[in-house]
């Protein structure tokens, strides 16, 4: 008995994973994606306790990602914030399903039509998204460029306001212009700051008959381009509609 060998050292749980995520992540930079997936599903059945559980979650949402799988990443990332919510990693997570909706908005390839003219449910969602991100987490490294794809995102859902605009404009649908162009302004207040918006929104009111209405819209011009190319003729509609805009307040 004297040449036996030692007793094997015990190996925990922790250590187990470990080791586990590291060969993962080996895995992962080396562009592995699916083994790395695997081995992580493997670590973040580690019990709770296990520090390393929890990243293994999170970076099967990377592997995801870096597949291009952003749906099933959603559901990776959503999975960690659910059960890890008092983790450092939060704003990561949270930031990484703001950008999987983002890059989830339908491509502008030469071969389809831009991305304005498609159905707009993903790109309503990146901009909730992005946007809760942002207001969650204003100090995150990540705040800045989840604001930038925020502004992209809106400018997308305005150009698709002013695409339907358009069309109504063709068939002289005039009060759907109008309330097209309405909800534009009101929505998209930091990037309808062009006096030609405004004014196509007063003339689509009254070529609607909608007299009130333009009436409203021909004094919003004023208020916010007094000195504007039209500025001259919204106060000839005024007058001739006998509510001329009070200069003197």
């Amino acid at each position: 008995m004297a040449c036996a060998l030692p007793a094997p050292t015990p190996t925990t749980a922790e250590e187990t994973a470990r080791r586990s995520y590291y060969e993962a992540m080996e895995e992962l930079v080396a562009g592995n994606y699916v083994h790395a997936t695997q081995l992580f599903q493997k670590v973040s059945r580690s019990p709770a306790y296990v520090r390393h559980a929890a990243l293994a979650r999170l970076r099967m949402g990377d592997a995801l990602f870096l597949q291009q799988h952003f749906e099933e990443a959603i559901e990776a990332y959503r999975g960690f914030v659910s059960q890890y919510g008092s983790n450092p990693n939060l704003p990561y997570a949270r930031y990484r399903i703001a950008v999987c909706y983002f890059r989830r908005i339908p491509g502008q390839w030469i071969i389809v039509p831009p991305r304005h003219e498609k159905d707009q449910s993903m790109t309503r969602q990146a901009v909730r998204e992005l946007a809760g991100f942002v207001r969650t987490f204003p100090t995150s490294p990540f705040a800045e460029d989840a604001e930038v794809k925020l502004v992209e995102a809106r400018r997308i859902l305005l150009n698709h306001e002013l695409y339907v605009a358009d069309y109504y404009a063709q068939q002289e649908r005039w009060l759907a212009v109008a309330w097209r162009l309405d909800a534009a302004i009101r929505d998209y207040p930091e990037l309808t700051g062009e006096s030609e918006l405004f004014w196509r929104r007063a003339e689509a009111f009254q070529g609607a008959g909608e007299t009130d209405e333009a009436t409203r819209a021909f004094r919003s011009y004023l208020e916010v381009f007094p000195d504007g190319d039209m500025a001259t003729h919204a106060r000839a509609a005024l007058a001739n509609s006998g509510k001329p805009v009070d200069e003197s307040r």
